[in-house]
């Protein structure tokens, strides 16, 4: 900078040189036009130096203030934030539900089958949309709730299916619609296809059930109930709509209009 200065003083002397030698012998108003301009000389020579003033540092702290969130600028992303925010909170909302129903069943189905470890459950009526051993000669339907309340038995009990049936044609059916299901397969979490069994009777039926033992027995049929509740610790009678309920008056049997029923309304 004092090299500058310098510079700018040697320029200034030299043409102020010049200039009072060029109008040496100039008129007094013409002498007074050459101080005038060889000062304006002199402060162009300074700022072109200095160059241009710089902003005021309030100025420059003013621009690097944000804008205010409810400045037009900031409007749109503000409203597309909240659109985003609306959405992700919906969807939170809906899979939070969805666990929590899950979790309650889980929770349900633990709590009522503490201590039990065998389970036998009638599929007519029960696991499936139909009831009668000719019903399964035409088709059968897996209930997808009363599927997914043996998942989580599955978890805490051993499972065994059986099937009134008049003939292989109805152990296909059932045994299909089971495996469609994905309730009954090779995999963890689901029942193993030995443990899917088949009767010709009813009395049958109830042979199997008293050889297995279980802790608790799953019935759409009352003939069954009535024939077990002298043996088991604990029958469930689902009823067909147009039945009566099974075992009444007997502290074992329970009953119940399906079988989500049990355990969603306990």
């Amino acid at each position: 900078m004092s090299h500058l200065l310098q510079d700018l003083k040697t320029w200034c002397n030299s043409l102020f040189a010049r200039i009072f030698g060029l109008l040496s012998g100039a008129s007094p108003g013409t002498l007074q036009l050459t101080g005038v301009l060889g000062l304006a000389a002199l402060l162009y020579g300074l700022y072109a130096l200095r160059g241009p003033p710089k902003p005021d540092r309030d100025e420059q702290r003013a621009e690097q203030i944000p804008r205010a969130p409810g400045s037009s600028a900031a409007a749109a992303p503000s409203s597309d934030k909240a659109h985003r925010s609306d959405a992700r909170t919906s969807a939170t909302a809906s899979s939070t539900q969805v666990r929590g129903e899950e979790k309650s069943l889980a929770w349900a189905v633990r709590s009522q089958l503490s201590g039990i470890r065998n389970v036998t459950v009638s599929a007519p009526g029960v696991l499936l949309e139909e009831w009668t051993p000719t019903d399964l000669q035409e088709s059968a339907v897996l209930r997808t709730d009363a599927a997914a309340v043996m998942r989580e038995v599955l978890k805490t009990a051993n499972v065994y299916v059986l099937a009134h049936v008049i003939d292989d044609i109805g152990e296909a059916t059932v045994r299909g619609a089971l495996e469609a299901g994905a309730l009954v397969g090779p995999s963890a979490g689901q029942i193993p296809p030995h443990r899917v069994l088949f009767c010709s009777t009813l009395e049958g039926k109830t042979s199997i059930v008293r050889q297995l033992e279980p802790e608790l027995h799953i019935d759409g049929h009352p003939q069954t109930i009535e024939a077990l509740k002298r043996f088991m610790p604990q029958l469930l009678h689902v009823r067909h709509p147009k039945a009566q309920a099974a075992g009444v008056g007997s502290p074992n049997v329970g009953s119940a209009g399906s079988l989500i029923e049990v355990f969603m309304t306990s």
